[in-house]
């Protein structure tokens, strides 16, 4: 569920002051905002007074469990207070851990955002692997292979699938034999074709973090 709170702000353009409904906290599973946040326009105000277009200097945050993302956003002109916003998301990150518990299952530090392009990009990409992976799953389906859900968190570090086929129990050797019969299949899956390479070579990978339980 997303949250909204109401602010003074003042018009970037007329510098008139007025109060104004904006988004604290959007959920992941908010489409309508999270399309908005893709456009780049969550928050976005207009001027009761000249009409103008801008963005308040406020703060919130963006949480999809699904995908592991928790990410605190600030404005773009408090860049140069970088390392303050900063610690201020730590203090906050720890604030918030300690009253939701397991309903915040994240461990890892939350990212953090000047401006929401760079959230919007992240979404973008996100839905595109989506795409890939329906497909991915039509072909394990029809090869009769399994879908091992590894952590979306990982696999954006290591710029690697969140989901793999494999062939009976998930380990290392089935992830890898999983993936050679999708590219058998269908080689255009260069999610799975340019991770395989790498995964392969790599004699100390390990089986991939699980995604966390829903």
């Amino acid at each position: 569920m997303s949250f909204q709170g109401e602010i003074e702000t003042k018009c970037a353009v007329c510098k008139e002051s007025f109060e104004a409904p904006v988004w604290s906290f959007v959920s992941g599973a908010d489409e309508a905002q999270r399309n908005q946040i893709k456009a780049g326009e969550c928050n976005l105000l207009l001027c009761p007074h000249c009409g103008a277009a801008f963005m308040p200097d406020a703060s919130w945050i963006y949480f999809e469990p699904e995908a592991e993302i928790l990410a605190f956003v600030f404005p773009e002109s408090w860049h140069a207070e970088e390392a303050k916003w900063r610690e201020k998301m730590k203090t906050d990150f720890a604030a918030m851990r300690e009253a939701l518990g397991d309903r915040l299952p994240l461990t890892q530090e939350p990212l953090v955002f000047f401006g929401q392009e760079g959230l919007g990009e992240l979404l973008q990409h996100v839905d595109w692997k989506i795409d890939e992976r329906d497909v991915m799953e039509f072909h394990a389906k029809e090869l009769g292979l399994s879908v091992y859900r590894a952590s979306p968190a990982w696999a954006r570090a290591h710029n690697a699938p969140t989901e793999f086929p494999y062939v009976g129990k998930p380990t290392r050797e089935s992830l890898i034999a999983g993936m050679e019969a999708l590219l058998a299949t269908n080689d255009r899956l260069t999610t799975w074709g340019d991770f395989l390479a790498a995964f392969r070579n790599d004699a100390s990978a390990a089986l991939p973090p699980p995604a966390l339980k829903r």
